[in-house]
C-alpha cells in the first residue's frame, strides 16, 4: 500500500502501524511523489491527506490517479481535517473511493484498508457528512 502524507509525525504512526499489522508500507510526503511511487509499485490501496504542503492536493492526486489508465485500477482512500462538504464531494468527484475525517484512528483506516482491498467500499462519506444539506 502507499501511504501520501506531508506531516512526517502523522505519516510515521500511520507506517508503523501499518506495518505492525502485516502491511508493506511505501509512503510519500507530495503528491507528485506519491503518483510516481504508484506508478512504479502498482499498491494494492493508495492512502492520501488532502492537504499536501508544496505540490497538489490529495484529491487531485486522486484525479491524476483514476485519469491513467496504468493506475486508475488502485482504489484510494482520503483522509481530511476540513469538515466541509465541498471539500468532500470534490474528493469524491475525483475518483477518491472513501473519504474519512481526521482523526482517523488507525484502527478505522485498517477496517477500511481491508475492505478495500477485498473489493468492497464502505460508506464513502463519513457520516458526519451524510444528513448535512449541500
Amino acid at each position: 500500500m502507499l501511504l501520501v502524507e506531508d506531516d512526517r509525525d502523522t505519516r510515521d504512526m500511520y507506517r508503523l502501524w501499518l506495518e505492525h499489522v502485516g502491511f508493506s508500507v511505501l509512503s510519500s510526503e507530495n503528491a507528485d511523489e506519491g503518483f510516481d511511487c504508484a506508478l512504479e509499485h502498482q499498491p494494492g490501496v493508495v492512502v492520501t491527506d488532502f492537504v499536501l504542503r508544496n505540490g497538489p492536493t490529495g484529491a487531485e492526486l486522486c484525479r491524476r490517479l483514476k485519469g491513467d489508465p496504468r493506475t486508475g485500477h488502485i482504489p484510494t482512500l482520503l483522509m481530511t481535517g476540513s469538515a466541509e462538504r465541498r471539500t468532500v464531494d470534490g474528493a469524491l468527484d475525483a475518483g477518491c473511493a472513501i473519504v474519512r475525517l481526521k482523526p482517523y484512528l488507525p484502527d478505522a483506516m485498517l477496517a477500511d484498508i481491508d475492505a478495500l482491498m477485498r473489493g468492497e467500499t464502505p460508506a464513502a462519506l463519513p457520516t458526519e457528512h451524510q444528513d448535512r444539506p449541500l
